[in-house]
Parts: structure tokens; C-alpha cells; sequence
């Protein structure tokens, strides 16, 4: 009967445990040799600097003949370690070791010895270290504040020699140091040892937990975007002539007003006309196109994201003899809404395999990445803007052209009898949220979304036209930038277009001419690459050499970084 009792109340425990959601970790962060190397520098000039200088507080030592007082104790000799370490040291900790360091710290004496009769002790102490090593290990932890710090668990002279001896006490020296130098030596070593420990402790609080106090819980979507792709923000646009001056000044506002956010339902349908066959038309190839952080901008207003927060709570750890993890929360959230993303983190997540490392790692799973584009949708934050002047898309949204150029009206022709000699402008919008995997050095796009048309420098909506489209697109870091290559797997116009009065099985020209046209244009911009550059004015670490790959489940951020500068802010 007692062991019937016993199992139901283990089972209702289990499942009283089992039903409480445990954090699960969907961001990864390894830090790896560079950064330790680096932290190993920073460690041996500190040490180098503030051991000689360590205070050794009085004492007093007692024998069973009496007891003696130790006072005024100073370093008075220190020969530089012959290596500092800072370094992960598993499973979970970080181990600073400081070898192979001599010292000489003289102090002086005073007391009584019983021997015999009671007699005074006044003189000199030395204290001598030959060789001596310190290892200290540390590991993370949270503050009632959710914020980092390194916290010491364990700290120990492990090495070398430390001799105590006695000077100037008269004819009693040589009979404490034969009787007592043992005792005393220990007691040193100890009180050395302490000394020496609380320095270190002091040194890692003041340079390394003071700056991981500092790395934010939280960190935008916008903010992401802008420190990898260096894109938005004080980014300075090139110069450029009055005209384009002023056709920039246009747009810039334009996104201010979230991209004709509220056009829809302000505008009119527009004009019916009558419907035509489509015809198919050849297109041509579109070069390698440049895009620069500006473009991107102008495209996309990477501040509509500012209000999705991505929540960078540490939730693990984890240490190799070669690098160390932390697994963080990695939920996105928004300002704007209450809403939870419909889906849920992975377990277990790790890190995936790595033989091109930088410095530091980030993985992202596709539960950030899924919940970011669930959230941006649901805020109506995906607006994607283009014009005559975007990258690519020139005399495409031209309404009439000549015989040598690609434009609308090479498949609508009413665009060209209705509006002659314009320009359009585009904007999209999702419908649904999007969906993002991530597998081996690719990255498979689902979108549902409209195109609405206007006539460039208006607020004059002329067309609208939903569409699903899902893409392969692979991609390469090549030196500073990205690389890769886009292939629509499945593009398709819906039901409930409005352009021109005609039917989606009218504008499947269209269709087929924009699918290759996005393929061009993508390719050209991929084919070209998307600079990759860190942007200081963003983030305080000093990033550089910026990595982005795909790997199953997640997408890997990598870079060098320059700690001193970080810790230090030099440039």
C-alpha cells in the first residue's frame, strides 16, 4: 500500500512539473579562441599591473606558546607571470590562471612566546613565493535585475612554494623559524591566497561583469537589421543633384506615412476597361545590379520593426575547452500587441556545425525568425516600396517604352493607353505571415501578399493584385558581402485583382513576366552582393569580418571582435 501511495504522488509531481512550460532557449551565442586570447591580454596586463600592488591585511598567528601580531606587509618584490589565461573550462564555467609568478612581501612582527618564561617578540617577517600559480573559476550568473555577472566559485594558490621565515628577533630567530616556519608558511599561503583571490574577484567585477551588466535583455528587430546590414539609421546618403534631391525628399516622406498606409481606404476603384489576351512577350536579361545600405533603406523602413522585440534572456551555459555557449530566450514579442506568436521554440536547439568560425556565433532558430515575420505582419509592418529609381526596377515601371526596353505595357497595354509617358511605383503588402526554413546553406520563402500600383509622385492607387509566391533562395558570404541566388519555385496572381478590369487568367503574361523579372532583378542584386559591414553607431562592440550563412533550423551570424575597443571604446 505505502508503495502504491509512493508512485501516485511521483506521478502527480511529474505531471505537475511536466505541465509548467520550461524556458527553452532559441538563440545560441558561442564565443570561441579569438575572443579568449584577447580576454587573456586584457587579464595579464590587469594582473601584471594590480598583484604587485595587493594589500596583505595584519594578522595575528597563535601558537600554543603564545601568539604574535603581523603588520604593515608590503610587496616589496614581484617577478611578472610567465602566462595569464582566460578561457571556458567545462561544463559551464570560465577559469582565469595565473602562472608561474614569484613575490617577496616583508612585514614586520610583535608578541609574546612562552618559553620557559614569557618572553617579547619583536622583529621582522619575510614571506617568499617561488613559483607560484592561481586559478580562479567563475560562472554566470543573473542579478535580482536580470542582469549577467561573473560570479567567483572556487579560487586557490595550486602551484609553487610559499616560505615564511622570521629576521631580527634575536636570539630566538632561529628557534621560531625551526619550530613555528611551517605553521606560519601555511597561514601566509592562506592569507596570501585570500588577498590575491579577492583581487582578481575585484579586477573581474570592475572589467568584465561592469560590461555584461550593460548587454541589453532585449534588443529590436530594427536594431538586428542595423548592426548586420548596416542599413537605416545615420546611415548618410550619397550626394545627389536638385532633381533627385527632391524626388528623395518625396519619398523619404512617403515612408514616413508608412507607404500609403491608409490609401485603400481613402482612394476610389479605379476605371474599369475592357479586357484583352494576354500576350507573351520576351524579356530581357537584367545586368548585376548594385544595391547600396541606402537603397535598402528607401525600399523597406527598417524602423517600422523598432516596436518587435527580441528577448535575449540567458537561460544556459555551456563551456568546451574551446569555447563557451549561452543559450538565450530568443521570444519576440511587440509594443504594439498582446498577441503570442502561434509557434513554439525547439528543443533541443543547438549550435549547428561550424569549421569556418569567426570570434562569436549566433544562431537563430526559425521559432525567432517565424515569430519576428509573424509579428511584423500582424503590426503591419511588412510594406515594401519601389519606384523608377529603385535598383533594377528603372524602365520596368515605365508605363510605355521603346522597342529596346522592358515596361508594363509590353503585357498590359491599357497601362500604356491610359496613363502614356508615367512611371509607377509599388508598394507590398502581406496578407499572411510569412514563412521562413532554413536548411543547408539555403533558405525557403513563403509569402501571400498585394501589389498595389500607383502613379509615381501620387497618392493615386490605379491597381491592386494579390499574389502568392514561394522561393529557394541560396546564399554566400564572399568577403564582406552576401551573396546567393533566388529561383521562384511557385509564383501565383489570386483572386480579387483589380487592375485594369482584368481577370488573373487575363494578366498571366504579366505573371510570367514579372516572375522572371523578380528572378533578374534578385539575382542581380545577389549576384553583386549586399555589403556587410557593422555599424558602430548601433552597437557598442567593434564587430568586423561579418559572416551570414544558413545551416538546418537556423540561420548563423558570425564576427571578429575587437574586445579592447569594445570594453575601452577606442576606435
Amino acid at each position: 500500500m505505502r508503495a502504491l501511495l509512493t508512485s501516485v504522488l511521483v506521478l502527480y509531481i511529474n505531471q505537475r512539473v511536466g505541465s509548467q512550460a520550461v524556458p527553452r532557449p532559441a538563440i545560441r551565442v558561442r564565443i570561441n579562441k579569438g575572443i579568449f586570447e584577447q580576454a587573456s591580454t586584457i587579464v595579464a596586463g590587469l594582473v601584471e599591473y594590480e598583484v604587485p600592488r595587493i594589500r596583505v591585511p595584519s594578522t595575528q598567528q597563535c601558537f600554543p606558546e603564545g601568539c604574535v601580531q603581523i603588520h604593515s606587509l608590503q610587496v616589496t618584490g614581484f617577478r611578472q607571470p610567465s602566462l595569464v589565461s582566460f578561457g571556458p573550462y567545462p561544463p559551464n564555467q570560465f577559469i582565469i590562471r595565473i602562472t608561474d609568478f614569484d613575490f617577496f612581501i616583508a612585514g614586520q612582527l610583535g608578541g609574546t612566546i612562552s618559553i620557559i618564561i614569557q618572553l617579547p617578540v619583536v622583529g621582522r617577517v619575510q614571506v617568499t613565493g617561488v613559483g607560484i600559480s592561481v586559478a580562479a573559476l567563475f560562472d554566470i550568473q543573473k542579478s535580482v535585475n536580470d542582469e549577467p555577472y561573473l560570479r567567483m566559485t572556487a579560487c586557490q594558490i595550486d602551484g609553487g612554494r610559499v616560505q615564511t621565515r622570521v629576521a631580527d628577533v634575536g636570539l630566538l630567530t632561529d628557534t621560531i623559524n625551526g619550530k613555528y616556519q611551517e605553521a606560519m608558511s601555511a597561514s601566509s599561503k592562506a592569507q596570501i591566497e585570500e588577498s590575491i583571490c579577492e583581487n582578481v574577484y575585484r579586477l573581474t567585477q570592475q572589467h568584465f561583469s561592469s560590461h555584461l551588466a550593460k548587454l541589453p535583455t532585449h534588443v529590436s528587430a530594427s536594431s538586428l537589421f542595423k548592426t548586420f546590414l548596416n542599413v537605416g539609421g545615420n546611415a548618410r546618403s550619397p550626394v545627389r543633384g536638385p532633381n533627385l534631391q527632391r524626388r528623395t525628399f518625396k519619398r523619404t516622406k512617403r515612408a514616413s506615412e508608412d507607404y500609403y498606409d491608409d490609401i485603400e481606404s481613402t482612394d476610389k476603384k479605379s476605371s474599369a476597361v475592357p479586357a484583352r489576351s494576354s500576350t507573351s512577350t520576351q524579356t530581357k536579361n537584367i545586368p548585376r545590379i548594385s544595391i547600396t545600405p541606402q537603397d535598402i533603406s528607401r525600399s523597406f523602413n527598417v524602423d517600422r520593426l523598432r516596436h518587435i522585440m527580441i528577448d535575449l534572456t540567458l537561460l544556459d551555459a555551456s563551456a568546451t575547452r574551446g569555447d563557451f555557449s549561452v543559450g538565450m530566450s530568443g521570444i519576440v514579442t511587440s509594443t504594439k500587441s498582446n498577441e503570442v506568436s502561434p509557434y513554439h521554440p525547439p528543443f533541443p536547439f543547438r549550435l549547428p556545425q561550424n569549421t569556418q568560425r569567426r570570434m562569436a556565433e549566433i544562431a537563430i532558430s526559425e521559432y525567432t525568425a517565424n515569430s519576428l515575420l509573424y509579428h511584423a505582419h500582424r503590426t503591419n509592418s511588412l510594406l515594401f516600396h519601389a519606384d523608377s529609381h529603385s535598383p533594377g526596377l528603372g524602365n520596368i515601371l515605365k508605363t510605355t517604352c521603346t522597342v529596346d526596353e522592358v515596361c508594363l505595357s509590353d503585357q498590359v497595354e491599357e497601362i500604356g493607353k491610359a496613363y502614356p509617358g508615367q512611371r509607377l511605383e509599388i508598394i507590398i503588402r502581406t496578407t499572411q505571415p510569412p514563412t521562413v526554413r532554413f536548411y543547408q546553406d539555403e533558405a525557403r520563402l513563403s509569402l501571400d501578399g498585394r501589389c498595389l500600383f500607383f502613379l509615381e509622385g501620387t497618392r493615386r492607387k490605379i491597381g491592386v493584385i494579390p499574389f502568392s509566391i514561394e522561393a529557394l533562395i541560396r546564399l554566400q558570404t564572399v568577403g564582406s558581402v552576401l551573396k546567393g541566388r533566388i529561383t521562384i519555385t511557385k509564383f501565383s496572381f489570386n483572386r480579387g485583382a483589380d487592375f485594369f478590369g482584368l481577370s488573373v487568367e487575363d494578366l498571366d503574361g504579366l505573371r510570367k513576366t514579372t516572375k522572371t523579372a523578380i528572378e533578374n532583378m534578385t539575382n542581380g542584386i545577389l549576384g553583386n552582393g549586399i555589403p556587410l559591414s557593422a555599424s558602430n553607431i548601433v552597437s557598442s562592440l567593434r564587430l568586423s569580418a561579418i559572416h551570414v550563412s544558413v545551416a538546418p533550423g537556423a540561420a548563423l551570424l558570425q564576427a571578429n571582435v575587437d574586445l579592447y575597443s569594445s570594453f575601452y571604446n577606442h576606435s
